[in-house]
């Protein structure tokens, strides 16, 4: 299952310019997965070692002490795009783009894969065999393989709040009993 990333809406356009260009690399090299992996696996560094971050991020060090850094970590652990789209990020002062590039480069290399991905909200956890119902009912509708991120609202109070793409399937208690008010007054 896919994990629920906050993402700010502004950093969208720039980050899809970013994204796009290392999809087209990573597909021409035949490297869509494994750039996607490396991307999770910088950002998660970075996250976790805040100091690197911040050095690479800093405005008075210069280019060549980051690169030099870039080199000595990531160099032979990720792939050649991967490094020169780093080297890019810190270059111009984006590496704050990187969790937002990684995002778009997942919907990118979903859509190449005929993937939708599917945010399902609940009021509690959705059971293996409901989620698996799920799965099969919306694969056979949309024609495509879906991936679920789940969320649990427990203001909804019963039902499941579908987001797939630009639209929005509401069935939850909650909404319901807005529908009954609208009706009564």
């Amino acid at each position: 299952m896919a994990q629920k990333l906050k993402i700010d809406n502004k950093l969208l356009p720039l980050a899809k310019r970013y994204s796009d260009a290392i999809v087209a690399v990573a597909k021409d090299r035949g490297e869509l997965d494994e750039v996607f992996t490396d991307l999770g696996t910088v950002s998660e560094s970075l996250n976790l070692v805040t100091k690197m971050k911040d050095f690479l991020m800093h405005p008075v060090i210069p280019f060549a002490e980051k690169k030099d850094m870039i080199k000595s970590v990531f160099q032979g652990r990720v792939k050649d795009s991967t490094l020169s789209l780093l080297f890019i990020l810190t270059e111009k002062n984006r590496l704050n783009l990187l969790d937002t590039i990684k995002y778009c480069y997942e919907e990118s290399m979903d859509e190449a894969k005929n993937i939708v991905k599917v945010d399902v909200v609940s009021a509690v956890e959705i059971d293996g065999d409901l989620k698996q119902s799920l799965k099969e009912r919306l694969e056979n509708k949309l024609h495509k393989a879906v991936k679920f991120v789940f969320d649990i609202n427990p203001d909804i109070i019963a039902g499941l709040i579908l987001k797939i793409q630009d639209k929005t399937i509401d069935g939850s208690m909650a909404a319901k009993i807005e529908g009954f008010k609208k009706i009564l007054r």
